[in-house]
């Protein structure tokens, strides 16, 4: 592990980081752009990818990702996996928004730049997810679709499954049209003047009640990522935005 890569920040679930079986973690800035989509030059990128990979205790060949499209597709992560999207966007997981996996050995990676990173825990099975959730995916309820995939495929009662929703731009940040406004319940939006916004946080938050999940099992930042320049921000920086990686995994030599 580098004396750079030490340096570097990770926001982590406050409590998570108890269990040594599990990893998980958000970039901030001090990692760099993360994605592959945005102009950077590739080789920069898949060099930080290896160093956020080793510093978590994986490989970059343990690596997964999707080709978000900002839709709700959910795909159960195996072995056979591994690798795709790690070094390039053509192997990516094709229009995948969420990830989910009980395989020891594999680091889902999703990006971000305001959008919401949803992550989610099942310690008694030793079963990790992850989504991404833009204002269309989470008007297409990929919270509660997270929760129904994680019992139909693993069997499990919703009093098991942890989530947790991380940094993300703040209903303080996010201005938008009354056309997207109206595809959310009203104790999401707040109207200023003539200008709407929209609490994304809040919106995941409700859809996991909803699926099943208790409140007390669900974490909630406050972090506004348009706010805080530790991390990167689509709606503060516009094309020049780099994107976090949030990762999670389930650490094999700790099984």
């Amino acid at each position: 592990m580098s004396s750079v890569a030490e340096m570097r920040e990770l926001w982590q679930v406050p409590g998570w980081t108890e269990d040594d079986w599990l990893c998980h973690g958000l970039t901030t800035t001090s990692w760099g752009n993360l994605a592959l989509h945005v102009g950077d030059d590739a080789n920069q990128v898949i060099a930080r990818r290896i160093q956020l990979a080793a510093f978590l205790g994986f490989s970059l060949d343990d690596w997964v990702s999707g080709n978000q499209i900002h839709d709700t597709k959910i795909v159960q992560v195996g072995l056979a996996h591994k690798g795709r999207g790690a070094e390039d966007l053509d192997t990516a997981l094709p229009g995948t928004d969420g990830l989910v996996t009980h395989e020891p050995g594999i680091l889902l990676a999703c990006f971000y730049a305001d959008c919401v990173p949803l992550f989610f825990i099942v310690p008694e099975r030793r079963v990790v997810g992850i989504a991404h959730a833009g204002w269309r995916g989470t008007a297409g309820n990929i919270a509660a679709k997270m929760v129904e995939k994680l019992t139909s495929l693993y069997d499990l009662d919703h009093s098991q499954i942890y989530a947790a929703i991380g940094p993300s731009i703040g209903k303080c940040c996010y201005r938008v049209g009354w056309q997207v406004a109206q595809q959310f319940p009203e104790e999401v939006i707040e109207q200023r003047g003539e200008a709407v916004y929209l609490d994304l946080k809040l919106a995941n938050l409700l859809q996991l009640e909803a699926a099943g999940i208790d409140r007390k099992r669900i974490l909630c930042t406050s972090i506004c990522t348009c706010c805080s320049k530790q991390f990167f921000s689509y709606r503060r920086s516009g094309n020049e935005a780099g994107r976090m990686a949030a990762v999670i995994g389930i650490n094999q030599r700790r099984m």
